[in-house]
């Protein structure tokens, strides 16, 4: 229990830590942990009001420790609209939200019938949650199948770049990874007709590609956890053999990124100094919000701490954020996870297999590491 007196601590070493993002919002809904010299905000209100403020920066992503990156990396560490500041900010966004409406609808049963073949068993992250995403961005935005299945081993390589401390094993990886796939990139882009139309310029394609690259990126943590939370909670709690509908489907999703997000908490600098929540945060000091505590305050949710899909405000989560760097692809990332989930169900019974769950050695994410399924 000693890594409980640490705000920072690894998902795969701690069972349940909601009851300690419960203590701490009781006691302290704003915290500095001495230990981890870092400001812990676990209220909804504070970690609303924190994301919402303008002196609440993205840490400083150009560092020395991102030398040992090659020119492809540091592009994309710089041209990232989900690490990147005011004023550069909005045209970044501006980038990803021109990407994002140009997906076309997903063929996800074509996709899971590509993913699960004819297995009556199967680790559903590894076999479905680690590709499916990727590939329904990918698809979406109309790459060739040589394409998706040159970009589609680098997506994972490709979230080395914003590791903050990186080995000479992991910038060479993640270096090589983005030289690839910037190429594969921007040659896509000047080949699709309409995504053509947003790189007017070669400034333009690099922003566009380096956003493109992006999307990619988000899919690997965060869409493959929200798949298997989703899973995992829905066969816990619908009744055996059911088959719900795309409306079920929803309501699970959206109580799954409430009660059981994949993404627990992010990271802000300050710019200035900033009351919150009866404490003065200082210009310099990091910031450490935890999303998953808010989302389960009993200010804000009746009876917190029970999954329930029917919730009337639900969609109140943070999970994606709020602010500025408000998730640009969270209707997306819905829409992908009830899909996968109404087309399973509608095609085969699905079924929890007896083992304990165990999750990736991540502070910010809580994601199963595996999860059998029995089909059929």
């Amino acid at each position: 229990m000693a890594i409980m007196s640490k705000v920072l601590f690894l998902q795969s070493e701690v069972t349940d830590p909601y009851p300690l993002y419960a203590t701490r919002r009781a006691q302290q809904p704003v915290s500095w942990s001495p230990e981890d010299h870092v400001w812990a905000v676990y209220g909804y209100n504070e970690c609303t009001a924190l994301l919402q403020h303008p002196a609440a920066m993205i840490p400083p992503q150009h560092t020395e420790k991102n030398q040992a990156l090659n020119e492809a990396a540091r592009m994309l560490v710089a041209r990232l609209a989900r690490v990147a500041n005011p004023p550069v900010h909005p045209v970044l966004r501006q980038s990803v939200m021109g990407l994002l409406a140009q997906l076309q609808p997903l063929a996800i049963d074509a996709m899971l019938s590509r993913l699960l073949g004819a297995s009556k068993e199967i680790d559903w992250v590894d076999t479905v949650c680690r590709k499916l995403p990727a590939m329904a961005v990918m698809q979406g935005l109309g790459f060739t199948e040589g394409d998706i299945a040159l970009l589609l081993p680098q997506t994972e390589p490709l979230t080395k770049v914003m590791l903050p401390e990186k080995t000479a094993a992991q910038a060479k990886e993640a270096s090589d990874a983005a030289e690839s796939a910037l190429a594969i990139a921007r040659r896509h882009i000047l080949a699709h007709p309409l995504l053509r139309t947003l790189a007017q310029d070669q400034d333009a394609l690099d922003t566009h590609a380096v956003n493109l690259i992006g999307l990619l990126i988000q899919s690997v943590d965060a869409g493959r956890g929200l798949l298997g939370n989703a899973m995992l909670q829905a066969l816990r709690h619908l009744s055996a053999g059911a088959t719900p509908d795309r409306k079920t489907c929803e309501q699970l999703v959206v109580e799954t990124l409430r009660f059981d997000p994949p993404i627990h908490n992010t990271r802000r600098i300050m710019a200035d100094d900033v009351r919150l929540g009866g404490q003065v945060l200082q210009r310099g000091d990091a910031v450490l919000v935890v999303m998953a505590a808010a989302n389960r305050d009993p200010a804000v949710f009746e009876r917190p701490e029970q999954f329930d899909p029917v919730r009337t405000n639900n969609d109140k989560h943070l999970s994606f954020g709020t602010g500025i760097h408000e998730c640009a692809a969270r209707h997306f990332s819905v829409a992908l996870a009830t899909q996968t989930l109404a087309t399973l169900f509608s095609r085969t019974r699905v079924r929890l297999m007896p083992q304990d769950i165990a999750y990736a050695p991540m502070v910010n994410a809580r994601l199963p590491q595996r999860m059998m399924l029995a089909l059929g």
